[in-house]
């Protein structure tokens, strides 16, 4: 499968990829190899646990309850991503849930081991702050791009960098090689699951989009970038 194009605002690399061998050898040594499959929750906002998962494959969710009491999709973790390290690191409640989009298989590490780690291999804490920093940094710029735009903006913007991260070429276009719901969307663009229905329906009847059971496929990326935030 092609490879997906990275996000503009992505972090610096997915961990994995940017230790090296030493400091993979390391975390390996503690792990345990685990597995989960598609729709699995993996980490339940609110609970107290202590450890952490890197993804060796597949991709996880990151959602989190909104203050109008529905799941909003705050990010998607790829495989060389780290998950539940915060609450790892600072012993709080878990501060989001993560979903098993796919069949996913990561290296589990309890609190201590992983700690351990970082105490023996100082340079995977630098590469943490660096991941974390751009995180941080990416849901503030999001936050300001959204800020005055509207639902059907938000919504383009979010199916834009969903295809340049996730493309496939197809014949029809770009297909958006993960499975995603409207409810998904909805939570990603801030938006309403009527506002992201109503945008998809004029969307394909503009000719820019075609859509199935949690498939889309992106007919005109340059069209769609049109309507996203000017500053996307």
């Amino acid at each position: 499968m092609t490879q997906p194009a990275a996000e503009p605002h992505d972090p610096p690399g997915r961990l994995w990829e940017l230790l090296d061998d030493g400091q993979r050898k390391a975390l390996r040594a503690e792990a345990e190899l685990r597995q989960y499959p598609a729709g699995t929750v993996i980490i339940r906002e609110g609970d107290r646990s202590d450890w952490v998962l890197i993804l060796m494959t597949g991709r996880v969710k990151i959602t989190s309850v909104s203050t109008g009491g529905y799941d909003a999709v705050l990010a998607v973790r790829d495989p060389g991503d780290i998950i539940g390290e915060m609450a790892s690191m600072d012993g709080s409640l878990r501060s989001a849930t993560a979903i098993a989009v796919e069949p996913v298989t990561g290296l589990w590490l309890s609190s201590r081991a992983f700690n351990s780690v970082l105490r023996e291999q100082p340079g995977i804490s630098v590469v943490l702050l660096r991941i974390i920093t751009s995180r941080l940094r990416y849901a503030n710029s999001r936050r300001t791009e959204f800020g005055d735009s509207t639902a059907a903006e938000r919504i383009a913007a979010i199916l834009v960098d969903l295809a340049e991260r996730y493309g496939v070429p197809v014949a029809e276009g770009t297909l958006i090689a993960l499975k995603i719901n409207q409810r998904d969307l909805a939570g990603l663009a801030s938006a309403s699951r009527e506002a992201v229905a109503r945008t998809l329906r004029t969307l394909r009847a503009d000719g820019l989009l075609s859509t199935g059971r949690q498939r889309l496929v992106v007919r005109s990326l340059n069209d769609l970038r049109q309507l996203a935030p000017d500053d996307h």
